[in-house]
């Protein structure tokens, strides 16, 4: 199994992300982490008939769902369409068919930052909820902007409230009349009144409501007594002079206790889930000035031993022990109730090390089987590899297991193998509902395994490729080597603007927003002359997520992020809290920049090239503009801390008038003396750059005046 933080490789085209099989058996749905010149959703026929595929805006799917007959589909995305960073659903009926796009607007208690040990490296896990379950007649959502949705197999839809709070997992019977909640759940008494507002958290941690009525049937309060969470790293303590002046601190944090996974039999006689506990890191007011991001909340989930619970149809708690071990375990249990499988949870990885999924806490090679029927744990089952994921028979016959090995393991109901089937690679797995096949997906294929261990069939997924620029990309400035390679595609946030620096030793990125578009991006690098694999660094400007969201995906090609050393509090920390744009991956920096205070300079050498870092936080706490020559031209890479005399620095300041008098006065004595050629901001580019910088000096200096 891959470390998380690999570079070098990067995704497999048609990754499979996810899989469901319809209820009759007949329709298989796959996911995959295509990009946007590609299908990212497959429909095969029962068969292994290729029946169609289409791109499902805006990327990276983790969760399907398919209805009988094909009628209709649900899928959970990673990422918003809008610029606001909740998670989105997406849902359709067919091929061409309009997508229906529900914003997760409960986001902030949609997701768990879970880890140990070095803030920097040992909390890169960031998992994120259930956006969809299905049930044998409908599709259900989270709840969106305008409420969640049930979505019907002949494509009707309507609203479906769940509760005032997001569930964070969900479950439901296979005979389609419940739905078992898990949540993240908080002690209201514990909140001030300034909290109380930024905070609509559930007093229970796990609930079970019909699908067709509105109230619950039942919910149980979280473990208050079981033992408190380790403290959280204190990050701030290492940038005294920038935790002085900017929100590095919480406004408070409260314990609060989650159902991580949830598991429910036939017809929800019983239900099973584990429970962990953590902190709410919550910012009550706005981040920088007036600028107050959605996300107020940040769920931190220290590794630890978390509790199996078990209840029945009233609701009775009939099991309550603490896990076998600590780490991350979702629940699995077949129809008949007898059984629960505690499995090692993963996390949607979305590219991190070249995986689209990955164990959450490292090789964990072992499932943990508590037996129902006698209360009590039976031998546990042990692999050769980490596992990747697990596939329960509905009747809880052969257990189907995914590895790092690449091999699938089909054990008998005493945990005995079966048989093996080579999958190429570790897989995501699902049975059918009537148990006769199930599926595996892999990168570029989707198998069909019988109870034997047979395959069926395998379909190859097509991939192609972004089509190459038919003429060369010119450089933004004929005298500069310089090239715009952003701005491919519609979404704002996700395809972001970067640049392109040539020089004789390689390239250099400058921010790097995009996500879903990459491939276009490489086909404009190819038409710059500059191969992808010849780029070695990518520098930030500032950690929003226009400029740093698809970071991570760079990293894992193998590129090193240079930023300033406060950028890690961001991008490794409080992401997305104080970035904005979307719940993406967490990095490292790679090369820090040891800047300080407003006005701190230092000097690097990348690919052969001097350049000079600058720093000037107010835009954000890790804002720098660097400077470099090329053949006698100077170039400055603002970011984000003025566009023109409408967007000054004081606005980009967010109206905070204190930093935005620091932040001028560093360009002006430090900058404008200088006396830069051209001006590249975080979205456009300028001649005369010492005029421009001249003019946005004078408009921020009005705006403060008045």
């Amino acid at each position: 199994m891959p470390p998380v933080l690999r570079q070098g490789v990067f995704l497999a085209p048609q990754s499979v992300s996810a899989l469901d099989i319809s209820e009759d058996g007949r329709f298989v749905a796959a996911t995959t982490m295509a990009f946007r010149n590609d299908h990212n959703f497959w429909l095969i026929s029962g068969e292994g008939k290729l029946l169609w595929g289409r791109y499902v805006l805006p990327w990276a799917p983790f969760e399907v769902a398919v209805l009988s007959g094909a009628g209709a589909f649900g899928v959970g995305l990673a990422y918003s369409s809008i610029t606001p960073p909740y998670p989105t659903i997406s849902l359709f009926e067919s091929e061409a068919s309009k997508q229906t796009a529900v914003v997760d607007a409960g986001g902030q208690l949609g997701w768990l930052h879970y880890g140990a040990g070095d803030w920097r490296t040992g909390w890169v896990a960031s998992l994120i909820g259930d956006l969809v379950v299905r049930n044998r007649e409908f599709v259900f959502t989270v709840s969106g902007e305008d409420g969640p949705w049930r979505l019907s197999a002949d494509g009707s839809r309507r609203n479906y409230p769940l509760s005032p709070q997001r569930p964070f997992r969900m479950a439901a019977s296979a005979d389609g009349k419940s739905l078992a909640l898990g949540y993240i759940a908080a002690d209201p008494a514990g909140l001030d009144e300034k909290t109380r507002k930024v905070l609509n958290v559930s007093s229970v941690v796990l609930a079970l409501r019909r699908t067709l009525e509105v109230e619950a049937s039942w919910g149980v309060p979280p473990l208050w007594d079981a033992s408190v969470p380790s403290k959280l790293p204190e990050p701030a303590r290492e940038f005294p002079a920038l935790a002085n002046s900017f929100r590095m601190r919480a406004d408070a944090l409260i314990p609060f206790r989650v159902a991580a996974s949830v598991a429910v039999n036939r017809d929800a006689s019983r239900v099973a889930g584990t429970e962990y506990g953590g902190w709410l890191w919550v910012r009550n007011s706005p981040a920088i000035g007036n600028w107050d991001p959605p996300y107020h909340v940040i769920p931190f989930l220290p590794r630890q031993r978390g509790w199996l619970r078990i209840f029945e149809a009233s609701g009775r708690e009939s099991v309550r022990m603490a896990l076998p071990e600590e780490g991350l375990f979702d629940v699995r249990m077949d129809r008949r109730g007898d059984f629960v499988w505690c499995v090692p949870m993963k996390w949607f990885a979305r590219g991190a090390g070249g995986c689209a999924w990955l164990p959450t806490d490292g090789g964990e090679n072992t499932i943990y089987v508590y037996d129902l029927t006698r209360r009590s744990w039976r031998a546990p089952l042990q692999f050769p590899d980490a596992i990747s994921d697990v596939a329960v028979h509905p009747e809880g016959g052969p257990l189907l297991v995914s590895c790092w090995d690449g091999l699938l393991y089909l054990l008998d109901a005493n945990g005995r193998v079966r048989g093996k089937v080579d999958a190429g690679g570790p897989s995501v797995v699902s049975w059918s509902g009537d148990g006769r096949f199930a599926a595996a997906g892999v990168a570029g294929k989707v198998l069909r395994i019988d109870a034997r261990g047979e395959v069926g069939w395998r379909v190859e997924l097509p991939a192609t490729d972004a089509e190459p620029l038919k003429q060369p990309l010119k450089p933004v400035f004929e005298e500069v080597p310089i090239y715009s390679v952003g701005r491919v595609g519609p979404e704002y946030a996700y395809v972001g603007d970067m640049w392109l620096i040539k020089t004789s030793q390689g390239g250099i990125l400058v921010d790097a927003g995009g996500s879903s578009s990459l491939p276009f991006t490489w086909a404009k690098m190819e038409a710059a002359g500059i191969e992808p694999k010849q780029v070695s660094y990518l520098m930030h400007t500032h950690s929003h997520g226009d400029h740093t969201g698809g970071g991570y995906l760079w990293r894992a090609m193998g590129l090193k992020i240079v930023a300033a050393e406060s950028a890690a509090y961001t991008l490794s920390w409080l992401m997305p809290m104080l970035t904005d744009y979307g719940v993406w991956v967490p990095r490292p920096v790679d090369l820090p920049l040891p800047l300080k205070w407003a006005g701190d300079e230092t000097e690097i050498t990348l690919c052969g090239l001097r350049i000079r870092a600058l720093f000037v936080p107010g835009h954000t706490v890790d804002s720098v503009v660097y400077m470099m020559e090329f053949n006698g031209k100077r170039v400055v890479f603002t970011g984000d801390i003025g566009f023109d005399a409408r967007n000054n620095i004081l606005d980009r300041c967010w109206g905070d008038r204190d930093k935005a008098k620091v932040v001028v006065g560093v360009v002006r004595s430090a900058l404008i003396p200088w006396r830069p050629d051209f001006v590249f901001t975080g979205h456009s580019s300028m001649r005369e750059g010492t005029q421009f910088l001249q003019s946005l000096v004078e408009s921020s200096e009005e705006s403060l005046a008045k």
